[in-house]
Order: structure tokens, then C-alpha cells, then sequence
């Protein structure tokens, strides 16, 4: 049986690099997606174990799988600003602390407090650059009254997202000024803003200073950043493993796989494992934008592949084995010409966890 394998130790020594790095500011763990990929339930667990107490997610049924858990002292807080009245009504009815991210959203949301006797704590949100969810900085009014103008909402939190922490001090920078700007006038207005926050995992790691009151981290956790050459206090967590199914031979000649990409040179031994693309193997994220500075970063990117040949492994018995020819739907081959196995031996893959089919059954050891 296929299975995702996920060491706790790892998690807990990323957890204490990422406490670490955060000193005096809270640590907001991000567990959307699934929480990451890892599943939820297991790993809020084992986060809360770590010191985490308040986690944000981004899907109201994971908000409420949290709450369900009943962890003492745990907060939950939903990162996207909503104004549908059923996603309202059943966050409000959970405790569950809002985003307000428009005057729309604090409107709902009041309304739905009020009808249900409740008080609902919000955190609002500054749109500075991600065009997704918030308060345009020129909507400072908008801002004040959405802090002060509600009977039912009390505003506990301003926060904005980095949209390009993982490569731009620069944008960084203008993002966090004008969080701060928005801050300061508020302040000046005899408004108490709560907690500030805006660092992620990469500004986290990338940069650092100033921090904000809190940190929201994610990735960071599963030691997968999206800079490169940060982060090296953190582990890599996850790997898909399988089996061994079949072992053959390969006479020189032979193809392998849809459009027969793999010549054999020479007789070459190959494992056969059921493990492919569906599983979540060698699986990325879609091009996405086509910005002429994109479209030249691509075929860069292209080129070097094609002449650098970039190859792919699965780790069995310790050694790495090269992937040959295309990986399939639900199969992959490699070279063990070299190595020492026999059919049912365990073979990993390194695999984001995002990418895993929901169907792979998530093991903590």
C-alpha cells in the first residue's frame, strides 16, 4: 500500500527553529490545504503540542473539524474575508475569528452576530499588493468605521499579505510601510488595532526584521520554503513510499513508457513501482503567467534543462535510482542495474505533500 510518510521529530525541530526566529511574536500556524497536505487532524495535534495555539485555515469546514478537536486555549482564524451568510453564520456560531476585508464582509458579519447574540472577534485585513482580500489603502474611512462602527464585531487584529517575500525586499518593504502607515493613523485616532501582523514563512526566514506582533507560518513547518538557500535550520518532512512490484531486465534496444523517452544502451535491470502522477509524483504547479519577463524566465528555464538534463530519483534501499522515461498515471520505472532489492522492498519519493492525492493514507511516525 502506498502511504505519505511524515516524521514528527522533523516537524518539532522546524517548530522550534520557527519559534525561535519568531522571539517575543506569536506563531500562527497555517494549515490550510489540508493542512499542508499532511491532514488535519493529526497535525494540529502535534502542533499544539509544539506551543501553536492559534491556526489559520482558509475552508470553514477545516475551521470547524478544528474547533471540534476542543483544544483548550486554541484560537481559530479564518484568512479569507467573506460575505456569504452561511460561511458567516457557522464561523460566528464556532467562535471562529473573521477576516473583515471589506465593508460588505463587516456588514454580513455584524448582521449575523447580532441575530445570533454573539460578538464576533475580526481581524482586518489591508490589501497591499495581493488583490485578493481587503481594505485598499486609500480606504481609510472604510477602515476606521470597520473597526469602530459595529456593535458586534470586535476588531482584535490589522493585517496585510506579502505577496513577494520570497524574492523582493524591495515591494516587501513598500507592502510593510504601508500596513504601518495604516497602523499609525489609526493609532491616531485613539484606535487600538490589536495584534500586527504580516510576516510569512519566507519573509520569516528571508528577512526577519521588523517582524510584527505575529508570524503566520505555513511551509515553514513542513520545511519546504519557497526561497532558495533559506531556511537551512529546517527539515524537509514528507515522502511518498511504496513497493517494489515487478523487477525486469532490459535488452539494449528496448523503450520505456508512453512515447518510448528511455532507449536502453545496454542490458539495464528496472524496478517497476506503483507509484505515479495521480499519486502526486513529480507533480507542479501549472504556468500561470505570461508576462514577456515569465515567458523569457520559462524558456531559460527550458534551455537549461535540456542541456544540463536534469534527472529524476527514488530512493530504494538508500540509494537513489533514476527515474527512466516517462513517469505514468499510477507507475514509475527505474535503474537498479546497480543496486541491491528484491521485489516488495520500499521505495521513496520525494514528494510535496500538497501534490499527494487525498486518497494516500497519511502515516505519523
Amino acid at each position: 500500500m502506498n502511504s505519505f510518510i511524515i516524521e514528527r521529530e522533523k516537524i518539532i525541530a522546524n517548530a522550534e527553529a520557527i519559534f525561535s526566529r519568531a522571539g517575543d511574536a506569536d506563531v500562527y500556524a497555517v494549515v490550510k490545504g489540508r493542512g499542508y497536505g499532511f491532514g488535519l487532524n493529526e497535525y494540529i495535534l502535534l502542533l499544539h503540542e509544539c506551543g501553536v495555539r492559534t491556526f489559520a485555515v482558509t475552508d470553514v469546514a477545516d475551521a470547524l473539524s478544528i474547533k471540534k478537536l476542543n483544544l483548550i486555549d486554541t484560537n481559530v482564524f479564518m484568512l479569507r474575508s467573506t460575505s456569504l451568510s452561511e460561511e458567516l453564520a457557522a464561523l460566528i456560531e464556532n467562535d471562529v475569528i473573521l477576516t473583515i476585508g471589506s465593508t460588505e464582509a463587516a456588514v454580513a458579519a455584524n448582521d449575523i452576530a447580532i441575530s445570533k447574540n454573539k460578538q464576533a472577534r475580526v481581524h482586518i485585513k489591508i490589501d497591499t499588493g495581493m488583490g485578493r482580500y481587503g481594505f485598499s489603502t486609500d480606504d481609510i474611512e472604510q477602515i476606521y468605521a470597520a473597526f469602530t462602527k459595529f456593535s458586534a464585531l470586535t476588531p482584535c487584529g490589522l493585517y496585510t499579505h506579502l505577496s513577494s517575500a520570497f524574492k523582493s525586499r524591495r515591494i516587501t518593504d513598500r507592502q510593510i510601510d504601508e500596513l504601518f502607515a495604516i497602523r499609525d493613523e489609526l493609532n491616531a485616532r485613539n484606535v487600538d488595532c490589536g495584534v500586527v501582523h504580516f510576516a510569512n514563512s519566507a519573509y520569516l526566514f528571508k528577512f526577519g526584521d521588523p517582524i510584527g506582533d505575529a508570524v503566520r507560518i505555513g511551509s515553514a513547518f513542513t520545511g519546504r520554503l519557497a526561497c532558495k538557500g533559506k531556511g537551512r535550520s529546517l527539515s524537509k518532512v514528507g515522502y511518498l513510499e511504496s513497493n517494489i512490484c515487478e523487477i525486469h531486465w532490459l535488452s539494449p534496444g528496448s523503450k520505456v513508457g508512453y512515447g518510448g523517452a528511455f532507449t536502453a544502451k545496454k542490458a539495464t535491470k528496472t524496478a517497476v513501482i506503483p507509484v505515479g502522477y495521480s499519486d502526486g509524483f513529480h507533480v507542479e504547479k501549472a504556468r500561470d503567467t505570461y508576462r514577456f519577463r515569465d515567458c523569457l524566465f520559462y524558456i531559460l528555464s527550458d534551455i537549461k534543462r535540456m542541456f544540463f538534463k536534469k534527472s529524476v530519483y527514488v530512493k530504494i534501499n538508500g540509494k537513489k535510482a533514476k527515474v527512466l522515461g516517462h513517469i505514468g498515471m499510477t507507475h514509475t520505472v527505474c535503474d537498479i542495474t546497480n543496486i541491491s532489492c528484491d521485489i516488495g522492498d520500499k521505495a521513496e519519493f520525494d514528494t510535496s505533500p500538497l501534490y499527494v492525492s487525498p486518497d494516500i493514507y497519511r502515516e505519523f511516525i
